[in-house]
Protein backbone atom coordinates (compact mmCIF):
# COMPACT_ATOMS: atom_id res chain seq x y z
CA UNK A 1 0.00 0.00 0.00
CA UNK A 2 1.26 3.52 -0.75
CA UNK A 3 1.98 5.86 2.52
CA UNK A 4 -0.60 8.10 1.06
CA UNK A 5 -3.29 5.64 0.88
CA UNK A 6 -5.40 4.07 3.80
CA UNK A 7 -7.35 1.19 4.42
CA UNK A 8 -10.86 1.31 2.81
CA UNK A 9 -12.81 2.81 5.20
CA UNK A 10 -10.14 2.98 7.95
CA UNK A 11 -11.60 6.72 8.85
CA UNK A 12 -14.97 6.27 7.94
CA UNK A 13 -17.31 6.21 10.77
CA UNK A 14 -20.54 4.54 10.59
CA UNK A 15 -24.01 6.04 11.44
CA UNK A 16 -24.22 3.60 14.76
CA UNK A 17 -20.83 5.85 16.02
CA UNK A 18 -22.66 9.94 15.11
CA UNK A 19 -24.12 10.71 18.41
CA UNK A 20 -26.80 13.49 17.51
CA UNK A 21 -28.42 16.23 19.84
CA UNK A 22 -30.76 19.25 19.65
CA UNK A 23 -29.68 22.20 17.54
CA UNK A 24 -28.72 25.07 20.35
CA UNK A 25 -31.97 27.45 19.68
CA UNK A 26 -34.27 25.50 18.05
CA UNK A 27 -37.35 26.52 20.19
CA UNK A 28 -40.37 23.51 20.51
CA UNK A 29 -43.70 22.66 22.23
CA UNK A 30 -45.51 19.61 22.84
CA UNK A 31 -49.11 20.27 22.02
CA UNK A 32 -51.51 16.90 22.14
CA UNK A 33 -48.44 14.52 22.26
CA UNK A 34 -46.92 16.42 18.72
CA UNK A 35 -43.97 18.58 19.02
CA UNK A 36 -43.60 21.42 16.92
CA UNK A 37 -40.60 22.78 16.56
CA UNK A 38 -39.27 26.48 15.32
CA UNK A 39 -35.82 26.61 13.78
CA UNK A 40 -33.19 28.86 14.89
CA UNK A 41 -33.78 31.37 12.29
CA UNK A 42 -37.34 31.40 12.75
CA UNK A 43 -38.20 30.87 9.43
CA UNK A 44 -39.37 27.11 9.35
CA UNK A 45 -41.93 25.47 11.42
CA UNK A 46 -42.06 21.62 11.83
CA UNK A 47 -44.79 19.69 13.10
CA UNK A 48 -43.86 16.14 13.91
CA UNK A 49 -46.11 12.92 14.70
CA UNK A 50 -45.98 11.08 17.76
CA UNK A 51 -43.06 8.83 16.82
CA UNK A 52 -41.33 11.56 15.76
CA UNK A 53 -41.88 13.42 19.07
CA UNK A 54 -40.62 10.61 20.66
CA UNK A 55 -37.48 10.68 19.01
CA UNK A 56 -37.60 14.49 19.35
CA UNK A 57 -37.79 13.90 23.30
CA UNK A 58 -35.16 11.66 23.68
CA UNK A 59 -32.62 14.17 21.51
CA UNK A 60 -32.94 16.00 24.91
CA UNK A 61 -29.68 14.09 26.05
CA UNK A 62 -28.53 12.97 22.66
CA UNK A 63 -28.23 9.54 21.45
CA UNK A 64 -27.14 7.41 18.68
CA UNK A 65 -29.69 5.66 16.01
CA UNK A 66 -28.90 2.30 17.84
CA UNK A 67 -29.99 3.51 21.71
CA UNK A 68 -33.18 5.76 19.98
CA UNK A 69 -34.09 2.76 17.66
CA UNK A 70 -34.18 0.37 21.01
CA UNK A 71 -36.20 2.89 22.90
CA UNK A 72 -38.58 3.21 20.32
CA UNK A 73 -39.12 -0.98 19.55
CA UNK A 74 -39.01 -0.88 23.21
CA UNK A 75 -42.65 1.09 22.94
CA UNK A 76 -43.50 -0.34 19.49
CA UNK A 77 -42.33 -4.05 20.09
CA UNK A 78 -44.85 -5.24 16.98
CA UNK A 79 -42.59 -3.47 14.15
CA UNK A 80 -39.38 -5.09 13.19
CA UNK A 81 -35.99 -3.49 14.70
CA UNK A 82 -34.61 -2.82 11.32
CA UNK A 83 -37.55 -0.83 9.75
CA UNK A 84 -37.76 1.59 13.25
CA UNK A 85 -33.39 1.82 12.58
CA UNK A 86 -34.08 2.78 9.28
CA UNK A 87 -36.91 5.19 9.87
CA UNK A 88 -35.17 7.11 12.73
CA UNK A 89 -31.84 7.23 10.32
CA UNK A 90 -33.73 9.01 7.74
CA UNK A 91 -35.73 11.05 10.07
CA UNK A 92 -32.13 12.02 11.88
CA UNK A 93 -30.83 12.97 8.77
CA UNK A 94 -33.96 15.21 7.92
CA UNK A 95 -33.43 16.96 10.81
CA UNK A 96 -30.03 17.61 10.33
CA UNK A 97 -30.52 18.60 6.91
CA UNK A 98 -33.16 20.72 8.30
CA UNK A 99 -30.92 22.58 11.10
CA UNK A 100 -32.99 21.62 14.08
CA UNK A 101 -30.31 18.50 15.54
CA UNK A 102 -26.28 18.36 15.04
CA UNK A 103 -23.88 15.03 15.06
CA UNK A 104 -21.10 14.80 16.61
Amino acid sequence: MHPAQSAPNAAAHTITDVRYRRLDGVLHQVVEGRAMLVSPAGDEVLTLNRTGSAVWDALADGGDVDSLAVALHAAHPTIEPEAIRRDVTAFLTELEGAGLVVSE
